[in-house]
């Protein structure tokens, strides 16, 4: 748990916000709405204790919503929405024209590196594509922790 609730309580804010955004323009129409959930994996390391002999580091959960996913053997594994559709965005983008691949660096993406801020400004100028609300079934926590 956060050693701040306010951090907290403006992450979950972002974060459903977020997704209520890429539901609302579409770019979450590969995925089922039934899928989503809610799990604390983020993990952030900002406040510290400090003592007479020494000091602590908390660490700092904040909650995300994951969809999970199965390979052919069985094995499952669980990505946040956010990440992935960041990551997609980001790797869709690069420009592989101007690319030398003798040059050792990776491939340039015309993607910008944003953060969650701006990320919901640049959700918001999309164009709207999908207007029902079963995104808000999801967005609901079932904890009272925060």
């Amino acid at each position: 748990m956060a050693t701040n609730p306010k951090q907290k309580r403006l992450w979950i804010k972002q974060e459903k916000r977020i997704v209520r955004l890429l539901y609302r323009k579409g770019l979450l129409s590969y995925f089922k709405v039934s899928d989503f959930y809610w799990a604390e994996y983020h993990w952030s390391n900002k406040k510290k204790y400090r003592s007479k002999h020494s000091k602590y580091r908390y660490p700092v959960y904040m909650p995300e919503v994951h969809y999970g996913t199965t390979d052919y053997w069985g094995e499952g594994d669980e990505h946040s929405i956010v990440d992935n559709i960041l990551q997609s965005l980001f790797w869709e983008n690069i420009d592989n024209e101007n690319w030398d691949s003798t040059s050792g660096e990776w491939p340039k993406s015309t993607f910008p590196r944003m953060n969650r801020e701006q990320f919901i400004k640049y959700l918001s100028k999309l164009p709207t594509k999908v207007n029902n609300n079963k995104i808000k079934k999801v967005l609901k926590i079932q904890n009272k922790d925060v």
